[in-house]
């Protein structure tokens, strides 16, 4: 025996969920903002480019084995503005803040001050962001140089979070396909 407003009832939570997986889904790889992934203020060991390359490895696997989504491994880097200070549409180096154009990077290695005096070192996740960010200097010195960096091949197996996830849908999938059938 079935009520007469069950089957009605049904389709709405059914709806709902499917409304709320969609919400989460969406939201679940979304950035608005530039990820910090140096929070400790750790130092390369020099400021050669293989060096910071290491090192920025080093903190984007320290970062992913702590927050999920993962973030892409820098495969190579793509522009140093001690090398070629005039790149179109890149700022100078020069004064306490610097105004970044987004949009083609995945990293952003900053160095404030330098010489007889330690710097400042910065390191961002910056993909897929788009605009103008500007960055401080946190020593109130000038900028001596920035990297960016392009992002290697993402990791083709998912993690165990998303494993979880995509299961789930499937069971509820195999589920409501056999409640119709």
């Amino acid at each position: 025996m079935q009520l007469v407003g069950a089957k009605t009832m049904n389709s709405s939570i059914l709806k709902l969920k499917f409304g709320w997986l969609a919400l989460l889904l969406s939201a679940a790889t979304a950035f608005a903002v530039p990820i910090d992934i140096n929070p400790t203020n750790s130092v390369p060991a020099n400021n050669g480019q293989a060096t910071v390359t290491t090192w920025l490895n080093g903190l984007i696997t320290t970062y992913n084995g702590a927050n999920n989504p993962d973030l892409p491994s820098p495969a190579t880097l793509s522009f140093d503005s001690n090398d070629d200070p005039a790149m179109p549409g890149y700022p100078a180096n020069t004064g306490t803040a610097i105004a970044m154009p987004m949009g083609t990077y995945e990293y952003l290695f900053l160095k404030w001050g330098g010489g007889f005096r330690p710097g400042s070192f910065g390191a961002y996740y910056i993909g897929g962001m788009t605009g103008t960010w500007t960055f401080n200097s946190p020593n109130d010195r000038d900028l001596s140089g920035y990297r960016l960096y392009d992002a290697g091949t993402p990791p083709s197996v998912p993690d165990g979070g998303t494993g979880v996830m995509l299961l789930g849908a499937a069971l509820g999938a195999l589920g409501l396909i056999r409640r119709w059938v």
